[in-house]
């Protein structure tokens, strides 16, 4: 019988995702009060804000209290059932079309594990669970319940078919990649083609589409402070879609105890320390059990050499430089998709792993998102990624080369208000109403008049045009594919800053320079020679910034242009953090204005 691999939909490369907890996203009736309906009153402005892709995390039948003391998504009771606080079923269908309408795509949350202990399947199907996690009860997806992989299937087709949603968000893990290839191609079938995103992945041709944890500005602790994104996006970008110094570390465990890890730097007191040799990567086509259906899985391929012949091995552990870890024994592990399979040859072991991100697949980058300020982060400080820095919104996201994910409220630096149940808790330990989950944040629009937070909105709806309006220029990276469509620009300045970089299609050329300085301005020339055609003159106009003298345009030659300082104000400031220029050759009717 034929069957499919069924890839991801041609707007992929253009979302721009938008995380909303639909409970905080509004309050009609005091805190924790949001619905479908009142969500979809705020649809115009986010058609306005220039988003067309929300992450909803807030539909389905959950507990009200189970993480942090507040409803979250994440306590399921029924994947299967709207929750009734949120609204009708005809509320959700009308939300969805509307959002359709405003030209917004929109992809549910998928607790995969399973479900709270009282939830009615636990008593209807005690079959289909086998043990638990974060409090709740696990499905037993891999003990042959043909009856939990149908209802599963159904439940998500439903989903498409009754209400029209665009896809899902994949929590934790996948589990079953044979499931999730189906439900693609079944909905593929009935005329929808969805988009799948995986929380951390891996990224597999046919199941799932991006990562949310592609690459991560902020995350539950925090800032990436030592990220290379931070100050080098083209380069790292480019880098890291041709796998640019892969490398991965070693951990073997004994079932007598003994440990070998190849980051141990005191080798010379050990008896052996194993060496790791990457051998490559190669693609397997796996047949789903239906027939119809397939995927493509990209697994790496290890040699381990100098390990312990003669002791029986417990598990091996594989970590890349992002800290993602890999596991031969799942035995209490969440992320059971990150599997190392081995053979034991002399002297070594061969290992073989599905990859993180998989060729052909679109880079992400994660701004932000509702598990900023997770357990432990410091309840003083504000769990938002971007805090009003046009920098770290424009440079190394939403103009970067992935696809940029990015929470509500960041988009005009709202201040963080805890919802008043939220505790700092997990499991709704301490004082309610000092949570720092951004999950829980109580989202005040009336700050919206405050002028500082108008002023970042504004600069917001600009950057997220200038990457709307140029598509054909600045689209995410395709891992495994060297093409040249952006790179790092050279540049003189007297202090150092962030790589700019830019990106060149026909002759046009998007120029994206930064400056995250918070208290001082600062000039900066352009290494244009090794961008643009010398034998030209060009048009420049400023879609973000300005040109000193009030201009919006100017021309001249390579030269000239090399010359100018172009100043980029302080970061945190209207019009600040951010300097965009476009480049058109003279004479070109795609720039229009007059010339100097």
């Amino acid at each position: 019988m034929a069957y499919q691999v069924i890839d991801a939909p041609e707007y992929l490369e253009r979302l721009i995702i938008y995380e909303i907890a639909t409970k905080g996203f509004t309050s009609p009736n005091g805190p924790e009060s949001g619905t479908f309906a009142s969500m979809e009153e705020k649809l115009p402005y986010l058609e306005q804000l220039g988003i067309n892709g929300v992450w909803l995390t807030g539909h389905q039948l959950c507990d009200p209290a189970h993480f942090y003391n507040i409803w979250t998504e994440y306590a399921c009771i029924r994947p299967d059932r709207l929750d009734p606080s949120l609204g009708t079923e005809e509320d959700f269908r009308h939300l969805i079309e509307s959002a359709h309408r405003h030209g917004i795509k929109v992809f549910l949350d998928v607790i995969t594990h399973g479900v709270m202990e009282d939830s009615p399947l636990v008593k209807e199907h005690p079959n289909w669970f086998r043990g638990g996690s974060w409090g709740m009860r696990d499905f037993d997806w891999y003990g042959g319940h043909e009856d939990l992989d149908r209802w599963w299937v159904d439940t998500w087709l439903w989903y498409i078919e009754r209400f029209g949603v665009d896809g899902y968000r994949l929590d934790v893990a996948h589990y079953r990649n044979d499931l999730w290839a189906m439900i693609r191609r079944k909905a593929a079938e009935r005329g929808k083609r969805i988009t799948i995103i995986a929380e951390t992945g891996p990224a597999i041709r046919g199941v799932t589409d991006i990562l949310q944890h592609g690459e991560v500005i902020s995350n539950n602790s925090g800032q990436n402070l030592s990220f290379r994104m931070l100050y080098d996006a083209a380069g790292y970008c480019q880098d890291r879609q041709m796998r640019a110094n892969e490398r991965y570390e070693v951990k073997i465990i004994y079932r007598d105890g003994t440990v070998q890890d190849s980051r141990d730097t005191l080798w010379f007191e050990k008896s052996k320390v194993p060496e790791v040799i990457y051998e490559g990567h190669f693609t397997e086509e796996v047949l789903c059990a239906d027939g119809c259906t397939a995927c493509h899985i990209q697994l790496g391929r290890l040699r381990v050499e100098n390990i312990h012949e003669e002791k029986e091995i417990k598990n091996i552990q594989v970590t890349d430089k992002n800290g993602q870890v890999w596991n031969s024994n799942l035995e209490e592990v969440m992320e059971v998709d990150y599997k190392v399979e081995y053979t034991e040859i002399r002297n070594g072991l061969i290992l073989e792993f599905p990859l993180r991100i998989q060729d052909g697949q679109f880079l992400s980058i994660q701004l932000s998102c509702h598990d900023n300020g997770w357990v432990g982060f410091p309840g003083d400080e504000n769990p938002y990624g971007v805090r009003g820095s046009r920098y770290l919104a424009g440079y190394t996201s939403l103009l970067a080369p992935g696809i940029p994910i990015f929470m509500s409220g960041e988009e005009f630096d709202a201040d963080y208000r805890p919802l008043p149940r939220l505790a700092p808790g997990l499991y709704g330990e301490g004082e309610p109403g000092t949570g720092r989950w951004l999950y829980g944040s109580w989202i005040d629009w009336e700050q919206m008049e405050r002028p500082e937070k108008a002023e970042m909105l504004e600069d917001m709806k600009c950057i997220i045009k200038i990457r709307r309006e140029h598509p054909h220029l600045i689209t995410p990276g395709r891992m495994g594919e060297e093409k040249n469509l952006y790179c790092p620009v050279g540049y003189k300045a007297a202090r150092t800053l962030p790589v700019p970089y830019c990106y060149s299609r026909e002759g046009q050329v998007l120029l994206v320079a930064a400056n995250p300085d918070e208290n001082e301005d600062v000039q900066i020339n352009l290494e244009l020679d090794r961008i643009l055609d010398t034998k030209r003159r060009y048009r420049v106009s400023v879609l973000f910034g300005e040109i000193p003298g009030g201009q919006m345009e100017i021309s001249g030659d390579v030269k000239s242009l090399s010359d100018r300082a172009w100043r980029i104000k302080r970061d945190k400031t209207f019009g600040g953090g951010l300097l965009v220029l476009k480049f058109v050759p003279a004479g070109d009717s795609s720039c229009a204005g007059s010339e100097e």
